[in-house]
């Protein structure tokens, strides 16, 4: 039986984030289990890994080109170390795996005749209903339907995300579901004395619809005000929206952290989270929350009912503000029992323990070797 040997991953650009916290998580088990690491990235942050010293890293070089994207040109460079990486590791002992939901690789895999995973980290059809530039979504889809199609296997991380993805792939066998490698220990909570917060993570992007969020808390607030929000992450859309804070008049109550290294005391002060997103694919953040056993209210976007359960989760209508106000209203009044709700979710979130997940992506690898 064939066995993997070398894993080429490709991650070309490092970011803030859940998704570069997975893929730290699942190096750290591969090179644990002997597997040869080829990491082909521009800036990666080697103190996380724990054996940082075992890893083949192909570095990718930082110059800008004028009106090409920074993040376009870091993916057309990576073709040149994703080559050169087939020179080192034998066609029958290694795979390529794209954590970055990009078809180059697919691509120039394909013509080099050498196995491909991708990792797809998002709802494909939400991302492209809810995009900000419609025909460059239309095109990204498109080009999905084509591509993902030759990959050999496909890494999904939600079951909603798994039906989205099911709808354009036309071999179904090629996608798994596999959560998140996400956790490294599910926390044993003390009882805490909260703060009158509602606290919110994630860019400040079209994506998270913290307009949303801002409208529900000023009706919330109206009833509780009292109640500060707390937003924490940066992004494009952040001067937007503090002009609407302003203009509702509620911009003394709202306070945005900015990108925060350690948002620990947030969720430990916090006496409500909330997630207002248009699409995910797994938030990190939700699962965060119900790790701290932060009483949750989100939109029933890709994930979010995999880590609330739709059995124990409050959501909330999406993009609908007096619904939202009226959930948050509730959690307040009915805290106790917002409480047991959370709590009995986090029964469930064992599903994103770094080591279990990271064991059955490995596993997937193995299987696709076997194909050659």
């Amino acid at each position: 039986m064939k066995k993997i040997k070398d894993l080429i991953i490709l991650y070309p650009s490092f970011e803030r984030g859940g998704v570069t916290v997975n893929l730290i998580n699942f190096i750290n088990f591969a090179l644990k289990k002997k597997n040869n690491i080829y990491l082909i990235s521009r800036n990666p942050n080697l103190s996380k890994f724990a054996y940082k010293k075992k890893i083949n890293f192909l570095k990718i070089p930082s110059f800008s080109i004028p009106f090409i994207s920074e993040r376009l040109l870091t993916s057309l460079l990576s073709i040149f170390y994703l080559i050169k990486s087939f020179d080192k590791c034998k066609k029958s002992e290694s795979v390529v795996f794209s954590f970055q939901s990009n078809i180059i690789p697919i691509i120039i895999s394909k013509i080099f005749n050498r196995k491909i995973i991708i990792r797809n980290s998002e709802d494909a059809i939400d991302a492209t209903k809810f995009a900000d530039k419609k025909f460059f979504a239309y095109f990204i889809l498109l080009s999905k339907i084509i591509f993902y199609n030759l990959a050999d296997g496909i890494i999904t991380n939600s079951q909603k995300s798994k039906k989205s993805l099911e709808s354009i792939i036309y071999i179904k066998k090629k996608i798994r579901l596999i959560f998140n490698p996400y956790l490294q220990k599910i926390l044993k909570r003390k009882k805490k004395n909260k703060e009158n917060l509602i606290l919110s993570v994630g860019r400040l992007c079209k994506q998270k619809n913290f307009e949303t969020l801002i409208k529900g808390f000023y009706i919330f607030q109206k009833k509780f005000p009292k109640y500060k929000l707390l937003i924490v992450g940066h992004g494009y859309n952040e001067q937007n929206l503090l002009k609407l804070a302003t203009n509702l008049g509620i911009d003394k109550k709202i306070k945005f952290k900015g990108w925060v290294k350690d948002v620990r005391k947030y969720y430990d002060t916090s006496k409500v989270f909330v997630m207002t997103s248009l699409y995910e694919g797994l938030p990190n953040v939700l699962i965060d929350a119900v790790n701290f056993e932060i009483p949750s209210i989100s939109t029933k976007c890709s994930g979010a009912s995999d880590i609330l359960t739709n059995k124990n989760g409050i959501f909330f209508r999406m993009m609908d503000a007096n619904d939202l106000a009226n959930k948050m209203i509730n959690c307040v009044l009915n805290y106790q029992n917002s409480i047991k709700k959370i709590k009995k979710s986090k029964k469930f979130i064992k599903h994103f323990l770094s080591e279990p997940q990271s064991k059955k992506y490995l596993k997937y690898c193995n299987e696709i070797i076997q194909k050659i």
